[in-house]
C-alpha cells in the first residue's frame, strides 16, 4: 500500500474519538430530558392535544356515518 492509497481509506478511529469530543464537550450537567418548559406551557400542551383528537374523531365518526 503506498502513500496515496493509506490517505484515501477513511481512518475509523479518528471519527470515532473526534465524535467521543463532541459528545463529552456537548454533554450538560443534569437531565437530559429536562427541556425547562413551565408546567402551564405543558398543560396548554395537553389541552391542545385532546382537543385535536376530540375533533379528528368528530370528523371521522361524521365521514364514517
Amino acid at each position: 500500500m503506498n502513500t496515496g492509497e493509506f490517505r484515501a481509506t477513511p481512518d475509523v478511529s479518528a471519527s470515532t474519538a473526534q465524535f467521543r469530543a463532541f459528545a463529552e464537550r456537548e454533554a450538560e450537567p443534569g437531565k437530559p430530558w429536562d427541556m425547562g418548559a413551565s408546567g402551564r406551557s405543558v398543560a396548554k400542551m395537553a389541552i391542545i392535544v385532546v382537543i385535536v383528537a376530540v375533533v379528528l374523531a368528530a370528523v371521522a365518526l361524521a365521514v364514517l356515518a
